[in-house]
């Protein structure tokens, strides 16, 4: 008679990969299969915030020194959370739709190298150093500022923002370019006509580039200022036309914000429309779109809203406008 098989290594991996889907869904805000993931994300915003408020705080001298062990607890304890969630979100990449078909290791690997782990691993990454190597306090309390970057993990609008900023990293560049210009030439021509008349004020092309910038952004701090009549003159012809080349970037962002953020609703709403033309949504189905709008950026209340409004359509075509009776065949 042969030995009895094995079977407990299987039982665990088993075991190992639904724990490792349901820290993927709690992770990854999946609120209707994990409520608690709602909470968990509520939970890490005030934490994140907390620590944006503690940098702050702890900058006050007297207060450091009076509540100096509640800062250091409170870091610790910070550290520690954010370092438990960098691991879990390693380890629960594997789950990730994109990364089906790779290895574990090549999984984890892309993920750690994507923009949000790189984020992630910043927010922590100061603190271990401190351990090794000395560190000024200031620029240490710099860095742990790069934990309100973490944020962007449960703003899905930061995700449009980002390919907006990528896709028209062009034409603002070119904006950029133009006020560059236009600041550098204002600068020079200011010069130019205030040097003689004010010495100890435009006495440098580079404290003309100062009040070029506080102009034409309309800061204006007024502790430079041009008086001569050329001067004045000169500062009209700049100031007019250089409010409208400030606000070209601006004006660029916020049209490029709408349209993305509306193409990318029509996207998902055309493979809802598509998903829902058998009537039914099933878990596949459920998968793709919820990729689909982790990949655009969009929440989980733009997908609802879709997935009604589309049912709605679907039963209002499917109904007599007159009657009310349903048009569709008898089995």
């Amino acid at each position: 008679m042969g030995a009895p098989e094995f079977r407990l290594p299987e039982i665990m991996t088993t075991a190992q990969q639904t724990w490792r889907h349901v820290a993927y869904g709690v992770l990854e805000g999946r609120a209707d299969n994990y409520p608690c993931s709602r909470l968990f994300s509520n939970l890490l915003v005030v934490l994140i915030a907390a620590n944006g408020i503690a940098v702050v705080l702890e900058s006050n001298l007297v207060l450091r020194e009076s509540y100096r062990e509640f800062f250091v607890a409170f870091e610790l304890f910070s550290v520690l959370i954010f370092s438990v969630e960098y691991i879990a979100r390693l380890w629960a990449a594997t789950e990730k739709p994109k990364y089906a078909g790779l290895s574990p290791l090549r999984a984890r690997l892309r993920y750690a190298l994507s923009p949000m782990a790189l984020v992630d691993l910043l927010a922590i990454a100061p603190f271990y150093l401190a351990l090794l190597i000395p560190i000024d306090l200031r620029y240490l309390r710099l860095f742990r500022l790069l934990r309100l970057l973490k944020l962007s993990h449960y703003f899905d609008g930061l995700h449009v923002f980002g390919t907006v900023l990528r896709r028209e990293a062009g034409a603002i560049a070119g904006a950029l370019m133009i006020m560059i210009v236009l600041i550098v030439i204002s600068a020079c021509l200011m010069f130019s006509v205030e040097n003689a008349a004010r010495p100890g004020h435009f006495e440098r092309i580079a404290q003309a580039i100062w009040w070029a910038v506080v102009t034409l952004t309309t800061v204006g701090y007024g502790d430079i200022t041009p008086v001569t009549y050329g001067g004045k003159l000169l500062a009209i012809v700049i100031m007019l036309p250089g409010v409208g080349k400030m606000a070209l970037p601006a004006g660029i962002l916020a049209a490029r914000f709408s349209e993305e953020l509306q193409s990318c609703r029509e996207m998902l709403r055309g493979r809802v429309r598509d998903a829902l033309e058998d009537g039914v949504l099933d878990t596949l189905e459920q998968s793709a779109l919820d990729e689909l709008r982790e990949e655009l950026g969009l929440s989980d209340d733009d997908l609802k809203r879709q997935v009604a409004t589309q049912r709605r359509a679907m039963q209002r075509h499917n109904c007599c406008p007159h009657c009310g009776e349903s048009l569709s065949d008898p089995d």
